[in-house]
């Protein structure tokens, strides 16, 4: 999923704002990692360790009157939409296990499993996500995002 934001600041002061992530001086408090060196460059959230961290790629276009930044969702090196696949997958295993079984307790914790723990996934990445919008946004002067289709 792409997210776009246009704002009026040069292309060279938005690089500058996100090379600084992590030093004193700032615009957000939110402990966001930026990965300069990769191509494209790359955002991070420091993730928990049982999911892949929020990330997003940063495309940064030159405009008469401004910039375009564009991100790239992902949940770690995936794309944003795959905790939403895993999460559907997961909620008709879960079903079909509940269709399939004897209805014993062990078939109604596997199935909680196979339900509960990809909802949780999703729900951490969109919090993820959000995140990093809302970061980045402020370093953007409050540029906002919106969906972009590509």
């Amino acid at each position: 999923m792409h997210v776009h934001a246009t704002t009026t600041l040069s292309a060279e002061t938005i690089k500058t704002r996100f090379e600084q992530v992590g030093s004193t001086e700032s615009v957000t408090e939110t402990p966001l990692i930026y990965a300069g060196e990769r191509r494209p460059p790359k955002f991070f959230l420091p993730g928990m360790f049982v999911t892949p961290p929020a990330a997003a790629e940063v495309s940064i276009t030159e405009k008469s009157s401004g910039a375009d930044v564009v991100l790239r969702l992902m949940w770690g090196p995936l794309p944003a939409p795959f905790p939403r696949a895993l999460a559907g997958i997961g909620l008709v295993l879960g079903l079909l296990i509940l269709a399939l079984s004897d209805r014993a307790m062990s078939s109604w914790l596997l199935a909680s499993v196979f339900i509960v723990a990809p909802l949780t996934a999703l729900l951490y990445q969109r919090q993820g996500e959000r995140v990093l919008q809302s970061s980045l946004s402020a370093m953007l002067d409050g540029a906002t995002f919106r969906p972009k289709p590509h």
